[in-house]
C-alpha cells in the first residue's frame, strides 16, 4: 500500500476488507453470544412484567471489573442494543 510508518492504518484496511482489532474483537463477542446463546438468560425469564426490554439478554449484576471485561458480560452490554432480528442478519 506503499503507507508511511506514521499513516493511519483504517482507510487501508478498509481498502483491503481488514477489520481492525477493535471491530474483530466486537464481531468475535457477538458471533460467541449468537452461537452460545443458551448459557444467557433473557430478562422474561427473570420478571413477568411485559416492558419493551423483555426480549434483551439480562445484564449480570457484578462490582468487579474482571467479569466486567469478560466475554459474558461485555457480549450481553455489545448486543442488546441491536434488534431482535440481528441473529438472521449475521447468520445468513
Amino acid at each position: 500500500m506503499k503507507a508511511k510508518a506514521r499513516d493511519s492504518c483504517r482507510e487501508m484496511f478498509s481498502k483491503l476488507g481488514i477489520l481492525t482489532l477493535y471491530s474483530q474483537y466486537i464481531f468475535s463477542t457477538l458471533m460467541f453470544v449468537i452461537r452460545h446463546k443458551d448459557i444467557f438468560t433473557v430478562n422474561k425469564e427473570l420478571h413477568k412484567i411485559n416492558t419493551r426490554h423483555k426480549l434483551d439478554l439480562h445484564v449480570p449484576v457484578t462490582n468487579i471489573t474482571k467479569v466486567q471485561k469478560g466475554v459474558y458480560y461485555s457480549g450481553v452490554t455489545l448486543i442488546n442494543p441491536y434488534p431482535a432480528n440481528v441473529e438472521n442478519m449475521v447468520i445468513s
